[in-house]
């Protein structure tokens, strides 16, 4: 009987730049596109300047949660980023503000509908065919609205997906011990990359760490980075870390 040898074909995957020379420089060169990236974080640490910075890169869909986007956009510009390529997806006004402008004291829909308006937006990004980063600040927010579990997953999910689909990098900031634990465990599972950022004090100083301890279908980072934060993350080349 005759065998049949089939020939895979084999797919190389381009990197794309964060936005972070000395950071990609570790990374060959960049992120695998198509990445979902949990940036898991210590509030303290300041990790949102990642954030900021990987917005720089290309065209960002940035989702902002927890403040308006006229604070974050103030921040971005006194660190010295460009803002011109960053189109806000206002999460914040949608959830806590009604059409005057004024808080909204209770709701039981808007959870659901948050989802809702989230679903919309990613459509109409997947529909222009471009090359973009999306950055949800904070992801957190979706696992602490009082929703089914399934609603969540479904989320996560859909940007996985989305990734997929298109290519972008996708970017979730979660904060450590802000949601629970089989919330976290279930981003991370799925995540293609993990940015594990934590804040640590040695003696008289206060050091911030980077672990990389995931990258999907590559070897990850084995070695933890320190950075500082100013005018955006400066990474410290130093390898003495314990």
């Amino acid at each position: 009987m005759e065998q049949r040898v089939v020939e895979r074909k084999r797919y190389e995957i381009k990197n794309k730049k964060t936005g972070i020379l000395l950071l990609d420089r570790n990374l060959d060169g960049g992120l695998p596109e198509g990445s979902l990236v949990c940036v898991y974080a210590n509030p303290k640490s300041m990790a949102e300047v990642f954030l900021y910075q990987f917005a720089t890169s290309r065209k960002t869909y940035y989702f902002n949660t927890s403040r308006h986007f006229k604070h974050i956009t103030a921040n971005m510009e006194a660190m010295k980023f460009e803002v011109d390529n960053v189109e806000f997806v206002d999460i914040y006004s949608q959830y806590y503000l009604d059409e005057y402008g004024r808080f909204i004291l209770e709701d039981r829909f808007r959870d659901k509908e948050i989802f809702d308006f989230v679903d919309h937006t990613l459509n109409t990004i997947v529909e222009k065919k471009e090359d973009a980063n999306l950055i949800f600040d904070s992801f957190s927010f979706f696992l602490t609205l009082d929703v089914p579990q399934s609603l969540k997953e479904w989320l996560l999910n859909k940007l996985y997906s989305v990734s997929k689909e298109t290519g972008h990098l996708i970017y979730l900031y979660v904060i450590k011990d802000l949601q629970p634990s089989h919330l976290e465990y279930m981003v991370l599972n799925i995540s293609d990359v993990i940015f594990d950022i934590e804040l640590e004090r040695l003696g008289e100083r206060v050091v911030n760490k980077l672990a990389i301890p995931k990258i999907r279908g590559r070897t990850p980072v084995s070695e933890l980075i320190r950075f500082k934060v100013y005018e955006g993350v400066q990474i410290d080349t130093a390898r003495d870390i314990a």
